[in-house]
């Protein structure tokens, strides 16, 4: 069985030859073939059965013709769900669950960062200034209320270490009726969101990204929330109005942000939030942890073994929801 491996982006997105070599060897009978290109990849995948990529686009699956399972090394699937691919028997999974600490360890780094105004300490490190009459009033956030839309593998880590934190977690969801992590007080369904943002101190979006979420939040949102209160995405950039966020930051609609997606990567030099005192920027980079690219290839490998016992893949993506 023929595999292609076609995960290039970034530096830190591009999976090392190393690790197709550990997947070589852990599976012999098979041929791992690491496209690095998308013009390697087209004159690969004809005779390819499975896909290890996030990158499989409606011309690589036109030229696709034995291919019959597609594993994404991301948790966002959006690029892949384009019409043909979403109306085929191609089976596509995910690498859902797999970030998610990485995740929420980065959302708890935010919420302490902008709570204690971290931003303002380190703009006057710069200067060799010391701050401490500008940072001001800082908050902790025991028995503060975080609210998360989106209650998925990302969020669910989210809420459980927000309850250590001694916050009042509550969250929206698609499904309201599913199970959630224990000390969760309130689950809602997507009709009550308005409800979570007025009631939130931290709202953290941990959707994901399909034709209901885009524009999630905007200007209307973001004035229902309490002017003390924070907005985090870690989610997708698309599911913000940058340029409304952007606006209502500037004039104190709410308290901060914390930003680790954008509607457009990398974020444009001249975005108004670079310079916004109450915003704190990070370069996607939530996900990211040590030893990440084991994990994203043992995840794979776990799932390919049960590929080749014909059992049921983890993960599966449903293709209609879009995650």
């Amino acid at each position: 069985m023929k595999i292609l491996v076609y995960i290039v982006s970034e530096p830190v997105w591009t999976i090392p030859p190393s690790q197709v070599v550990r997947l070589q060897r852990l599976f012999p009978r098979h041929a791992f073939v690491n496209a690095e290109s998308e013009e390697q990849a087209m004159a690969e995948i004809a005779d390819a059965e499975v896909a290890f990529s996030s990158l499989i686009t409606a011309p690589l699956f036109a030229a696709a013709k034995r291919l019959r399972w597609i594993h994404s090394p991301a948790a966002g699937v959006g690029r892949l769900l384009f019409g043909e691919l979403c109306d085929s028997d191609v089976v596509v999974t995910n690498s859902s669950g797999l970030h998610a600490r990485s995740v929420a360890e980065h959302v708890f780094g935010l919420a302490i960062a902008l709570s204690r105004r971290f931003q303002v300490a380190v703009r006057r490190q710069i200067e060799h200034s010391f701050a401490k009459d500008e940072i001001g009033h800082v908050r902790v956030l025991h028995g503060h209320r975080l609210g998360i839309v989106g209650l998925g593998a990302i969020g669910s880590a989210i809420a459980r270490l927000g309850v250590a934190f001694g916050m009042h977690v509550a969250a929206v969801r698609r499904h309201p009726e599913a199970p959630a992590p224990e000390g969760v007080e309130k689950v809602y369904g997507t009709s009550r969101l308005d409800e979570l943002l007025a009631a939130s101190d931290y709202v953290v979006l941990a959707a994901p990204l399909t034709p209901e979420t885009v524009g999630l939040i905007g200007s209307r949102e973001l004035r229902l929330m309490k002017p003390t209160a924070f907005l985090i995405n870690i989610a997708r950039g698309k599911l913000v109005c940058e340029h409304e966020l952007a606006e209502e930051l500037a004039k104190g609609t709410i308290a901060g942000a914390g930003l680790d997606v954008f509607e457009h990567e990398p974020l444009d030099p001249g975005s108004p939030l670079w310079d916004l005192p109450n915003v704190i920027i990070t370069p996607h980079t939530s996900g990211f942890f040590e030893r990440y690219w084991d994990a994203v290839a043992d995840m794979f490998a776990d799932n390919l073994r049960r590929y080749e016992r014909g059992e049921p893949l983890f993960n599966v993506v449903d293709k209609t929801a879009g995650y």
